[in-house]
């Protein structure tokens, strides 16, 4: 007789309702602090091998959350992007509520990710709580790749990652550092690539013009 094998995840002790518009990344945090675990290991677990550091599987968030997939869908602002078995796409009204006002519903999409709530969002921006959703959920604002929805590592987060670069930490050290004790949406592919290629950019654009100065009469 087989033995089957125990599923790999399991619901948290915990239960937490996500909030409409929150990001994945947020409810993660909040899930992982509430039943007394670091964000990023919740974080990789979620996700498993070999992709320790992608997107968690909505499958496997739902389970430890004790909610369906669908509520998830409903309520984070990002779900379209995270992993999983396919699933039909959401119906979408046939007009585009933000034909030629693309900039705001970037800023919208952008403003939930923080974790700012979809009634929130409409009051602030006076529209209906269904074209927020909109700005949510198109596929040319929210895909695959939302590289364009995380926080780009500049100004005060650039700072932050040259400090812990500082402190020799590599580039899984300094995600796990964020994901743990800072509020930053950043991809580790985002820290790899400023690693790898914007952090030498900037500092041969910092050098030219001393470089200039020194040589100038």
């Amino acid at each position: 007789m087989k033995s089957e094998l125990p599923p790999r995840v399991a619901p948290l002790p915990v239960r937490l309702r996500p909030c409409l518009g929150e990001s994945t990344n947020s409810y993660i945090r909040r899930l992982a602090r509430a039943n007394h675990l670091q964000p990023s290991f919740l974080h990789c677990y979620l996700c498993g091998p070999p992709q320790w550091f992608g997107r968690p599987l909505l499958e496997h968030l739902a389970t430890v959350a004790g909610h369906s997939s669908e509520a998830l869908e409903r309520a984070l602002a990002d779900a379209n992007s995270l992993g999983g078995t396919n699933r039909p796409p959401r119906r979408l009204p046939s007009s585009n509520p933000f034909a030629g006002r693309q900039d705001l519903a970037r800023r919208i999409a952008q403003e939930a990710l923080k974790g700012t709530q979809i009634r929130t969002l409409a009051k602030r921006h006076n529209l209906r709580c269904w074209d927020v959703r909109f700005a949510l959920q198109a596929p040319r604002l929210i895909t695959a790749e939302t590289g364009q929805l995380t926080d780009p590592i500049t100004g005060e987060l650039a700072d932050l990652v040259e400090g812990l670069i500082g402190r020799r930490l590599n580039g899984r050290q300094i995600w796990t550092e964020l994901m743990d004790h800072h509020d930053y949406v950043v991809t580790y592919d985002s820290i790899r690539h400023y690693i790898r290629y914007t952090r030498p950019r900037t500092a041969t654009a910092r050098a030219e013009p001393l470089t200039s100065n020194l040589v100038a009469p």
